[in-house]
């Protein structure tokens, strides 16, 4: 007597791939709640910040932070948004490595400008003033004016330290002589 094995095997490999896409949705529906709540954390931040023409200090959100805030900035504070430091001490130390890694992401070498010719770090004598949104403060504090919230932000445009080199453009003048020395 034949079987009818055909239905059966059909009938697993339906099971198989409900069973699959099951448990997928669940992963992801546990990604996306523990993404929901981790950004809950980070909307939840609180920094103090010096408003208005006194300088009176409150402690805010971060989402409430708007261009032009100045923040205050210690130890261990993650930077909320994308800032200047306009007071800070001269052995401040931020880990900026989020930012600053080459393509195999190692920590990009800093640029031959940035070194004395005896090949020491010039960073003592010129420090680097721009903060970005999302790197910690190591040691060392200050104040930074806020320039860019939100989706402004390095960070969430997805751009990286190579984007912040301006480029030179050549006008249509330039182009149009360039074609005619050729």
């Amino acid at each position: 007597s034949k079987r009818p094995s055909g239905y059966v095997e059909s009938l697993t490999i339906y099971i198989g791939l409900l069973l699959a896409s099951m448990i997928s949705a669940l992963c992801d529906w546990f990604k996306e709640k523990q993404f929901s709540r981790l950004s809950d954390d980070h909307k939840s931040q609180r920094v103090t910040v010096y408003r208005g023409y006194y300088g009176t200090v409150d402690e805010i959100k971060v989402e409430d932070l708007v261009v032009g805030d100045i923040v205050d900035l210690k130890p261990g504070d993650r930077v909320p948004a994308d800032c200047i430091l306009t007071d800070h001490e001269m052995n401040m130390r931020v880990d900026q490595s989020m930012y600053f890694t080459d393509e195999n992401g190692k920590l990009a070498e800093k640029e031959p400008s940035t070194r004395l010719p005896d090949g020491s770090d010039n960073h003592l004598e010129n420090p680097d003033p721009f903060l970005f949104t999302g790197t910690n403060i190591m040691t060392g504090q200050g104040r930074a004016v806020v320039v860019a919230v939100g989706r402004n932000t390095l960070k969430q445009r997805g751009q990286s330290d190579k984007d912040l080199v301006i480029k030179e453009r050549q006008t249509e003048l330039e182009k149009t002589l360039v074609e005619i020395s050729e």
